[in-house]
């Protein structure tokens, strides 16, 4: 254990480390930025790398930034989507993102929950669940402004993606319950294709794949007429049993297993022999892993519903099939990076998600309106934003959500342009401001990045978008 001790204390003692020289990067930065690591439990080290503003750091907002899962790393987002430098196919090199965010605000990612990336536990044990994790993220939060302490009045907006639709949420409840104890400038809260209700997910899944030609007419029929009382507008698909489920299954299981990219329903699925391997293998068999075990559970439980039989084979998260990462882990994995990172020698193999934590993971909540209405209440403005072809976390899902919180609609869906073409469509309420982000997947900041940096710029400014 002494070593352990020591080596937590290494990292403790680390981590307001500045980053002087990054491999891959062939250009001037013109900004600083640092990695290192926050403890925020007696055993858990979160690592982070933050990059200033390029703009005017000492004014400019200061965003944090989760990526989900659960067990994905922060660096996606860094890496892949709106960060400073991305990450070339050669593993190697870094090229400069024009569309960074960086360019609008300060910028932190922390890897979270502990097992992710090369955030670590110091005795072995990475169980957590929501509640423990939104904690330690709010430790990591509470331990950045302490450790730059000339960004603690700067406008703070918490921000994520996929799985973050919970870390983010119940992060920034927490963050406004804490406000007398620890003052924060907290202005808004943003989500990019959250996972914010786990029932309409898997409702609007199914929907959603009709709507885009993926189900038969007779199947959709007969869903309609044999279990759905003829009439399947208002029917709910996740509390189907029976053979009714075993269809509903079906189908969500093609989704994620059968050959499309669930990520972006027109982008192709990139087999990637070097990572997500299990992942590949399963999607090539169109069997999700644990199906076999779920289906023996099934016929133990004779009235299992759609819910719970997705929930309990958990092939909804974790590691992204279709999605070629190996860049990304590659250039992670770098020897020379990991020194530059203050990451020390003997911390594992970095790897984009961790299927560890996956696994382990305690997922506590399902939908996200009480912790989005306390937000709300909070004077602290909303964006929902969603990639109209992501089929993981849909659309419908996000606008049903919306219209769920009950808030008043101060404008009904309408197109917003970007360099005079829609962009997608805006919806207003009171706090909250939902978009759809046209021909964009589950990463609408990497995939439509222009976009997005309008987006988020008029966001940050609190203008119409």
């Amino acid at each position: 254990m002494l070593p352990l001790l020591i080596f937590g204390l290494f990292l403790t003692l680390a981590r307001t480390e500045e980053i002087k020289t990054l491999p891959g990067v062939s250009w001037e930065l013109g900004f600083k930025h640092y990695s290192g690591f926050f403890k925020v439990s007696d055993n858990h080290f979160l690592h982070y790398w933050f990059v200033e503003s390029q703009n005017d750091p000492v004014k400019d907002p200061v965003i944090f930034w989760f990526n989900g899962g659960p067990g994905c790393s922060s660096l996606d987002g860094l890496l892949n989507e709106m960060g400073p430098y991305v990450a070339n196919l050669d593993g190697k090199t870094l090229r400069k993102n024009e569309y960074s965010w960086n360019k609008l605000a300060s910028v932190v990612y922390i890897e979270s929950p502990a097992g992710v990336g090369y955030s670590y536990s110091n005795n072995g044990n990475i169980s957590t669940n929501d509640d423990q994790t939104s904690a330690e993220n709010y430790e990591a939060v509470k331990t950045f402004f302490k450790t730059f302490p000339q960004f603690r009045n700067q406008p703070t907006f918490i921000m994520g993606e996929s799985y973050g639709g919970v870390y983010v949420p119940t992060l920034t409840a927490r963050i406004v319950d804490g406000l007398k104890d620890f003052p924060i400038n907290l202005k808004g809260m943003a989500l990019g294709n959250g996972y914010v209700h786990e029932k309409l997910n898997i409702d609007t899944s199914v929907r959603f794949a009709y709507g885009h030609g993926l189900i038969d007419q007779k199947v959709w029929d007969t869903l309609e007429r044999e279990c759905c009382k003829g009439c399947i507008d208002g029917c709910d698909l996740t509390e189907m049993e029976g053979h009714c489920a075993t269809m509903v299954e079906d189908i969500f299981q093609f989704l994620w297993f059968g050959g499309l990219n669930p990520y972006d329903l027109y982008r192709d699925c990139d087999p990637n022999p070097d990572a997500n391997s299990v992942r590949m293998e399963a999607m090539l068999r169109g069997v999700a892993p644990g199906l076999e075990k779920a289906l023996l559970e099934r016929n133990e439980k004779k009235n299992m519903s759609v819910t719970d039989f997705i929930r309990s084979q958990n092939f909804l998260y974790g590691d992204a099939p279709c999605l070629n990462d190996s860049d990304v882990i590659s250039y992670m994995n770098d020897p020379k990076v990991r020194r530059a990172l203050n990451v020390p020698f003997n911390l594992p193999k970095w790897d984009i998600c961790s299927d560890q934590v996956t696994k382990i993971y305690q997922k506590q909540y399902t939908d996200m309106t009480p912790f989005i209405k306390k937000v709300i209440d909070a004077n602290v403005r909303v964006l929902l934003y969603y990639g109209d072809t992501d089929m993981a976390c849909n659309f419908m899902m996000g606008q049903q959500f919306v219209y769920g919180l009950g808030l008043k609609r101060t404008l009904g869906k309408t197109p917003w342009k970007f360099d005079r073409q829609i962009a997608g469509f805006k919806s207003l309420f009171n706090g909250l401001t939902f978009l759809t982000v046209r021909g964009a997947g589950h990463m609408a900041p990497q995939w439509r990045a222009p976009q997005m940096y309008y987006a988020i710029q008029q966001f940050l400014l609190n203008h119409p978008i």
